[in-house]
């Protein structure tokens, strides 16, 4: 029989809302929330590639116990400043404030990598209906092939008469698309370049990509004082609570973490996607993945569709959805439930 149950698209930080169609527990189909107030019946071809990708999803029983001893033992002979819980913002809210808790109930530490974005004062960040009604807006990297329910809201505001500006290291469909287009050897020119703009009152910026972190603080400093807004739109659907409750690190500052650890326990993250392969190399590794990544000892969760869920969005809006797929022969198990096993 098939099923319709509204959720969240788990692809990126913009919280757009999506149907999905199930069958016995496996995605058929999704079609847009038409009612979700952030992408107004919209979803982009990002969401439907991500849906593609775990569609055939099949894996709903798992064997605990064994693995369970398994992660215990490896805890309790490992000494707690050793041992680093690696997270992103692909864990959800609840998750995340179990992994809080179980981190700090165990002396272990616990860090994020999140694209070299930092946290920073909710007041300075602009909300999505603030995009359309702004007369002036600046975009750093490729909005519209990257986030393009975003570029949908840039589109709006153009056609109220705002004036597009995109700063990139090569040209790009954002770029194509705006008024002007600067083109940057590196994200260090990134101030200099926007020193060089006349700044309205009702300008935004809107950044989905920087190179490091003092880069992205200099930004926020320009910001600041200019007194105007940005939307940072971050890589992950629950990236934002990531930045307000964890230590997010610079790529440099994790690699040097991790080298100085015995134990890394990842928890629906993969290292290797930013860091060289050899980072691992000599480490235990446990890893608790929604996504079929075998890394070490490979310990598998239920997918934010297969549980009740709540993401917090780039604009810092929290979305609650119930389990989608209502699949009761599936035994897996949360990351909540897995560390209340440990």
């Amino acid at each position: 029989m098939l099923t319709i149950n509204h959720t969240i698209c788990p692809e990126c930080s913009i919280g757009c809302g999506l149907n999905v169609i199930s069958k016995d527990g496996i995605i058929v189909g999704i079609n847009p929330f038409k009612n979700n107030e952030i992408n107004e019946g919209k979803n982009c071809k990002n969401c439907t590639e991500y849906i593609d990708n775990i569609s055939t999803m099949e894996n709903k029983t798992f064997d605990y116990d064994n693995v369970i001893d398994e992660l215990k033992n490896k805890m309790e002979s490992t000494d707690s400043e050793k041992i680093t819980i690696l997270t992103s913002g692909n864990t959800d809210n609840n998750d995340l404030d179990n992994l809080i808790k179980f981190a700090d109930d165990k002396g272990v530490n616990l860090v994020s990598y999140e694209y070299e974005f930092t946290k920073i004062n909710p007041e300075l960040i602009a909300s999505y209906d603030e995009v359309e009604k702004a007369d002036q807006i600046i975009t750093i990297g490729d909005i519209y092939r990257k986030n393009s329910l975003i570029g949908r809201r840039i589109i709006h505001a153009k056609e109220n008469d705002a004036k597009t500006i995109n700063i990139y290291t090569e040209t790009n469909l954002t770029g194509f698309n705006s008024d002007e287009f600067k083109q940057i050897e590196s994200f260090d020119e990134l101030n200099q370049v926007l020193d060089s703009i006349d700044f309205t009152e009702n300008t935004i910026i809107i950044i989905n990509e920087i190179s490091s972190t003092q880069n992205y603080v200099d930004l926020i400093k320009l910001i600041e004082d200019k007194n105007i807004k940005v939307l940072p739109l971050l890589q992950h659907p629950n990236s934002y609570s990531i930045l307000e409750k964890t230590e997010s690190l610079s790529k440099e500052e994790l690699a040097n973490k991790i080298e100085d650890s015995e134990l890394i326990i990842l928890v629906n993250e993969n290292p290797l996607e930013y860091l060289d392969d050899s980072i691992l190399e000599g480490k235990n590794i446990i890893s608790l993945t929604q996504n079929g990544v075998e890394l070490g000892l490979t310990v598998p969760v239920k997918v934010w569709c297969q549980k009740e869920t709540s993401f917090t969005n780039s604009a810092g809006l929290t979305q609650n959805y119930p389990d989608a797929i209502n699949d009761e022969e599936n035994t897996l198990k949360t990351v909540s439930e897995v560390l209340d096993l440990i």
